[in-house]
């Protein structure tokens, strides 16, 4: 667990979406995905739950 994936995970829990928090971190959707997707791996839980449905 890594400072840098605790402020992405934030950062999706604040937008609420995870292609809106990419935009605002500056970085890839795919990358921001592996990110918190090794966080809850190193951690042993789901963070959030995943969806492809649009809003």
């Amino acid at each position: 667990m890594t400072l840098q994936q605790l402020k992405y995970d934030i950062e999706v829990a604040n937008r609420g979406s995870i292609n809106e928090a990419a935009k605002r971190l500056f970085i890839s959707q795919p990358s921001l995905s592996n990110a918190i997707k090794e966080l809850e791996e190193d951690m042993q839980i789901t963070i959030f739950e995943r969806s492809n449905k649009w809003k």
